[in-house]
C-alpha cells in the first residue's frame, strides 16, 4: 500500500486560484502573494505521508521581500536590453554599434541564466524550509551563487549545443537541489546517467514526430520512470530507492485527460488537471514502508539575495 497520498479536490483549488486571479487584477498584482500563500497551504495540507498530512508555515511578507526583490531583477535586465537596444539604434552607422549588440546580448543573457538559478534557489529555500510534516521540518541548504553558476555556465554549454546539452543541464540542477535536500534525518541522492536520458530524449523526439505525437505517451513515462528510479534515500546506514509503478494505459490516462479537460475548458480546468498530475504522481511513486522520517536540527537557511522568492 502506498503511504504518500494526495487529497486535494479540483473545484477547491478551481476557487482558491479563482479569488487569487481576481484580488490579483484588481490590485494591480499587489494582493498575489497573499493569494499564493494560501493556494500553497491547501495544496500542502492535502499532501499526506503515512496519514500525517504536511504544513507551509511560509508568511506574505515573507514572501512580498522576495517577490519584489524578483521584479527589481527583472527590471534590471529590462534597463540593460533597453539602454544597449536604444544605444545600438543611436550609433547604427557606428562600428561600435555591433560591438555594444554583442554585448548588450551577451549582458542579458548571463543576468538572466543567473537570476533564473537564483530564483529557483530561493524558491526552494521559502517553500522547504517552511514545510512540515508533524514535527519533522524539511530542509534545503542550496545557496545562490552556486545554482545560479550551475544555471550560467550551464545554460550557455546548452545554447552551444543548440540544446543537445540538455540531459546533462538538467541532471546536473536536479542533482544539486536532490542532494542539498533534507526530511528530517532523510538525505537524498540523485544517479541518473545523462547519457542514458540523452537516448531517451533522442528516441523520444524522433518517434514522437514520426508517430505524429502518440510515442509521447511512452517518451513521458520512459522520463518519469528515469528520475524516480534513479533517487537514492538515506537514514542512516539504511538506503533504498524510490519506485514508480505506473503503467503505459494510467500514463496515457493522465495525459490524454489533462490536455483535454484544459483544451475544453479554454484553460480554466487547469487547476483539475495539476490535481490529476499531483494525484498521479503520489499515487505511484512508491515510497518504502520502513523509511521514517525522524525530527532533528535544521541547518540555519541561507539568507542571501532572492532567497525568499516563492
Amino acid at each position: 500500500m502506498n503511504s504518500l497520498n494526495f487529497e486535494a479536490k479540483g473545484f477547491e483549488l478551481v476557487k482558491i486560484r479563482f479569488f487569487k486571479f481576481i484580488t490579483s487584477i484588481i490590485t494591480l498584482g499587489l494582493l498575489y502573494p497573499w493569494g499564493k500563500m494560501h493556494e500553497l497551504r491547501y495544496l500542502y495540507s492535502k499532501t499526506r505521508y503515512q496519514s500525517v498530512p504536511f504544513s507551509f508555515e511560509g508568511t506574505q511578507r515573507d514572501y512580498y521581500k522576495g517577490f519584489i526583490k524578483l521584479w527589481l531583477s527583472i527590471l534590471l535586465v529590462l534597463v540593460l536590453c533597453t539602454g544597449g537596444a536604444f544605444l545600438v539604434v543611436y550609433l547604427i552607422k557606428s562600428l561600435f554599434a555591433n560591438i555594444i549588440y554583442t554585448l548588450t546580448v551577451l549582458g542579458c543573457t548571463i543576468l538572466a541564466l543567473y537570476i533564473t538559478g537564483i530564483t529557483c534557489n530561493g524558491t526552494l529555500n521559502f517553500r522547504m524550509n517552511n514545510t512540515k510534516w508533524g514535527t519533522v521540518a524539511l530542509n534545503y541548504t542550496g545557496k545562490p551563487r552556486e545554482l545560479g553558476s550551475l544555471f550560467l555556465v550551464n545554460g550557455f554549454l546548452n545554447m552551444l549545443t543548440l540544446g543537445l546539452y540538455t540531459p546533462w543541464y538538467i541532471i546536473k540542477i536536479f542533482k544539486y537541489i536532490l542532494n542539498h535536500f533534507k526530511f528530517g534525518n532523510l538525505t537524498f541522492e540523485f544517479s541518473g546517467d545523462p547519457k542514458k536520458l540523452f537516448v531517451i530524449y533522442l528516441k523520444g523526439y524522433v518517434f514522437t514526430i514520426l508517430t505524429l505525437g502518440i510515442y509521447s505517451i511512452w517518451f513521458t513515462k520512459k522520463v518519469y520512470e528515469f528520475f524516480v528510479s534513479n533517487i537514492t534515500i538515506r537514514k542512516g546506514e539504511q538506503e533504498v530507492k524510490l519506485v514508480t509503478d505506473a503503467n503505459t494505459l494510467q500514463v496515457f490516462e493522465m495525459i490524454v485527460g489533462n490536455f483535454l479537460i484544459v483544451l475544453f475548458t479554454l484553460g480554466i480546468g487547469y487547476s483539475w488537471a495539476k490535481v490529476r498530475l499531483l494525484r498521479f504522481i503520489a499515487d505511484h511513486s512508491i515510497i518504502p514502508e520502513g523509511i521514517i522520517p525522524e525530527s532533528m536540527e535544521n541547518e540555519s537557511p541561507d539568507q542571501s539575495f532572492l532567497n525568499l522568492i516563492g
